[in-house]
Formats: structure tokens, sequence, C-alpha cells
């Protein structure tokens, strides 16, 4: 019986580069790194003779998003798009997204396109949202709700 969610992982390509990522320009907090080999590692992933560097990062309400570098096996290409089945994204609740959008793409995040907004049949603003990729292609997408 399922009891909750516990986190979210994300494949990277350098662990050290992603962590600073998610810290310097998203300001989520780094609270533990990792690192596996052997039996255990090896047989949870299935591959022989696994390692894996690893990295929890979070905003402090609960979930975290585990960061994974592979080292045995390497890491592959992984270039999935947004319509890709087995791609998937993270969501975020933001503030004020047209602001948190001009901040972030002033610091190098890239977006898909600016806000998109979404109206109830009575021509109210129910959301805004938008895309944006990680430096490992991972998709993330950001929510205000209204």
């Amino acid at each position: 019986m399922l009891r909750s969610m516990f986190h979210t992982g994300f494949v990277v390509k350098d662990i050290d580069r992603t962590i600073e990522f998610y810290t310097e320009v998203m300001g989520l907090k780094l609270v533990g790194r990792t690192e596996r080999a052997g039996d255990f590692a090896s047989k949870l992933l299935a591959f022989e003779n696994a390692h894996i560097k690893g990295a929890f990062v979070e905003l402090g309400d609960g979930h975290q998003l585990e960061l994974i570098q592979y080292i045995s096996p390497p890491v592959g290409d992984g270039h999935l798009n947004r319509n890709d089945a087995g791609a998937s994204h993270l969501a975020f609740i933001v503030e004020g997204i047209d602001e948190f959008y001009a901040d972030k793409s002033q610091q190098g995040l890239t977006f898909n396109s600016d806000p998109a907004s979404l109206y109830d049949d009575t021509g109210k603003l129910l959301r805004k949202a938008l895309y944006a990729q990680d430096p490992d292609g991972n998709w993330l997408e950001f929510v205000e709700l209204f």
C-alpha cells in the first residue's frame, strides 16, 4: 500500500554543475550528497558494477529532488522532447511569474515561451505557466495560481 510521495529523481551529466544550477539559479538548498557502488547499487539499478553520485535539493516543503550522475555505466544522451513517452517534468508553484520569468531569463534559464495564461469560461484568470529545461535537459514547469 502506498503511503506518500518520497522524492523526484533526475539523471544529470555533471552533478556539481547541476547542484550549482539548482542552488544558485533556482534557489533550492542542498541537503545531502551520496555515492553508491557495490552490490546494493548494482542490484537496485540492474547494471553490473553500477556506480552513481547523487545529491538531494529542496525548497523545505517536504519534497526533495534527487540528482543522479551515473559514473558506471556512463550517462547517456537523453534527448527527450516534452511529448516523448517517458519524458517527465517537475512543476513548481511560483509567485509573480512575470517577474520570475524576467529574473531567471537574465540568469540564463531558457524558457520555451513567455508565461501562458489559462482562463475559465467567464474570463477569470486561473493560472499562468511556462516551461524551461535545466542544464541536463530535464523539463521544469513553473505555475502561478490565481
